[in-house]
């Protein structure tokens, strides 16, 4: 008994052991990098309501259970290392699963105890660069990872124990994985598969039982993304993928799921040259295919469902991370071969096992080059910003990874913030955001930004079109790949002038209609309505400026017609032109203002003529009223 007693604290300790390596791995330098462009799109999604998580996960390439769990997650802080430790936990707990794992599946095949695999299979585990790279990522990899494991080791404990906890663990956690990460299917159906075909169970029955409740119980969730993801699918060729694909993909599946970046493919030699060696050095070969069975269908699934997956959307390594413990199973059960065959072969297959991911560990798994994009600055945004806007203001991303730094740094102070998403991976239909967000804030504050990554490329196009028809730009700057544009919203006043002026013999402007009266830190809205007399081959800017009685410029809006959209080469003979202009009038300004129209050439920088020699043409006056009081 005393033995039995000591034996099991040793075996503890053991495990205990790589756990604390498995700890330090994940956590040394975690707060350290800054957080990816992916990261911030788990922190803007999970910072919305939940109905708004579920919408836009349907449109997405993840479903919503990690959003769900980060959300709550979120009110620990919002530091580097407290948002990814989330991950870092799930990270651990895939240590004592696989351990757990790899017992029941010795136990289950071989019918022996396991203990010596187990151990195999959490060091493996706790030193694999992918497992190690996504504890850092504040993503849901890690986390699928863990309720796979988990609803694997049930499954594998149905075999011999036919206890309705395991069937209770196996439907509730491959349910919640499925919510977490698609791909988690393919090894969840390898499993399945496996155990029925290949493992003897005394209650098939159950088990297909309990596959059915999961399909139930993610029904709703397929009704629901269903429609979306098939559009997304459809809209990208992505079922025309054919199997060939899936061959053409395997190098890189085989790279990536190794994870052998900094490595090199002598890794992925070392470790295929392990299982092959340990499969001719296995005493029972039959055993040996049984058990390994499960680590290959299981990986097999995962690439040929990734290699499918990706026209839809694209190839990616960290896809294939379902399957990554699956491999550690393998790599385990070849050292524990080599181990009962010779000592001294067990020691050597496990110092070629931590050559093959010591330089990945080394040069590429802390560095999440992978991960941040060159010279992305999670910061630019909310510094740029804060600087410029408005408590009273909102800002709109166009992409929730840029939201969501937005909103890691906004304080109290700091104008809130929404969204019409027109950047991959989610374009959301633009007249329901419009209507559910753009127009209500038009119509409850005086100035809207819009972060638009990318500018007009693509879906943004159809957005800065619709803003420039309907509010006022007053302001945009382009910032590396990013254009920041400020729109003023509309007035309750209008006033409609008909000027008929006609600028260098050939632009007409028909009519203005501007906002007649304003106060200190408000706005003036301007529509001029053009029309081109004759063909015109240059471009030409226009400038709305307001002006004091003393000649003092007090704030202005210089454009390409339009807001760059229509430049004056694109002007048909006779078509009317809408432009629109907004002007925010600063702090500590009286009135009244002189409201002045014309247009240059910039680049020569002359002004077209009116008739009468003049090269600008005076509207109106503005009254700027007194503030309210209180204001």
């Amino acid at each position: 008994m005393e033995n039995r007693s000591d034996k099991r604290i040793f075996h503890t300790l053991i495990l205990a052991t790589v756990m604390l390596i498995a700890f330090a791995l994940r956590m040394y330098q975690l707060g350290q990098q800054p957080l990816s462009w992916d990261e911030g799109w788990s922190i803007g999604l999970s910072s919305l309501d939940w109905a708004e998580i579920n919408r836009i996960t349907a449109l997405d390439v993840h479903p919503p259970f990690y959003y769900w769990v980060f959300k709550l997650w979120l009110n620990c802080g919002r530091s580097e290392l407290l948002m990814r430790f989330l991950s870092v936990a799930a990270g651990l707990a895939v240590i004592p699963l696989s351990y757990a794992v790899a017992r029941a599946w010795a136990c289950a095949v071989a019918g022996r105890n396991g203990e010596s695999i187990g151990y195999l299979a959490a060091f493996v585990t706790a030193l694999s660069p992918f497992l190690i790279y996504y504890a850092q990522v504040a993503r849901m990899f890690s986390l699928c990872v863990a309720l796979s494991l988990l609803a694997i080791y049930a499954l594998l404990k149905v075999v011999k124990a036919e206890r309705r906890i395991f069937y209770l663990v196996f439907v509730l956690s491959a349910v919640l994985a499925l919510y977490t990460f698609y791909y988690t299917a393919f090894v969840l159906a390898a499993g399945v598969l496996y155990v029925l075909t290949l493992i003897r169970t005394s209650c098939p029955r159950r088990l297909c039982l309990s596959a059915l409740a999961i399909t139930a119980l993610y029904a709703p969730w397929l009704w629901y993304a269903a429609p979306p993801m098939w559009e997304r699918i459809s809209s990208r060729t992505g079922m025309a993928l054919g199997l060939a694909d899936a061959f053409r993909y395997l190098p890189d599946g085989l790279f990536g799921l190794v994870f052998a970046y900094g490595s090199g493919w002598i890794a992925v030699y070392i470790l295929l040259a392990l299982l092959a060696m340990a499969f001719l050095l296995a005493r029972d070969k039959w055993r040996a295919a049984r058990l390994l069975a499960l680590p290959l269908l299981a990986i097999l699934l995962a690439l040929v469902a990734v290699s499918l997956g990706a026209r839809a959307h694209m190839f990616a390594a960290r896809y294939l991370i379902p399957a990554s413990p699956f491999l550690a199973l393998g790599i385990a059960w070849a050292l524990g071969v080599y181990w009962e065959r010779a000592k001294w072969l067990g020691v050597l297959g496990i110092i070629l096992f931590a050559l093959s991911v010591f330089p990945t560990i080394n040069h590429y798994v802390y560095t999440k080059s992978y991960e941040v994009s060159a010279g992305f600055d999670p910061q630019a945004d909310y510094r740029y910003l804060r600087d410029k806007t408005l408590p009273d203001d909102v800002v709109f991303f166009n992409v929730l990874s840029l939201a969501g730094h937005y909103e890691r740094f906004r304080t109290a102070e700091d104008p809130l913030w929404s969204y019409v998403l027109r950047w991959d991976p989610v374009i959301e239909p633009l007249e329901p955001a419009l209507a559910n967000r753009v127009q209500p804030a038009a119509s409850q504050h005086r100035r809207l930004w819009f972060v638009l990554y990318k500018g007009t490329v693509g879906a943004n196009f159809a957005l800065k079109e619709w803003l420039d028809a309907n509010l006022f730009p007053a302001f945009g700057q382009w910032r590396e790949d990013t254009f920041y544009v400020q729109y003023l919203t509309p007035t309750d006043q209008t006033v409609l002038l008909e000027p008929g002026l006609v600028f260098d013999g050939r632009i007409r402007l028909e009519k203005v209609l501007f906002t007649p009266q304003t106060r200190a830190e408000d706005r003036v809205n301007v529509r001029l309505i053009w029309t081109a007399l004759e063909s015109i081959p240059q471009n030409y800017k226009v400038f709305v400026h307001l002006y004091t009685v003393e000649g003092y410029l007090i704030t202005q809006h210089d454009s390409i017609p339009v807001n760059e959209l229509r430049p004056t080469s694109s002007w048909a003979v006779g078509e009317q032109i809408v432009d629109n202009h907004g002007l925010w009038v600063p702090a500590g300004v009286s009135g009244p203002l002189r409201l002045v129209v014309g247009l240059y050439d910039p680049v020569h920088h002359t002004r077209l003529t009116l008739p009468d020699g003049s090269d600008h043409a005076t509207i109106s006056t503005v009254e700027i009223l007194p503030q309210a009081a209180g204001s």
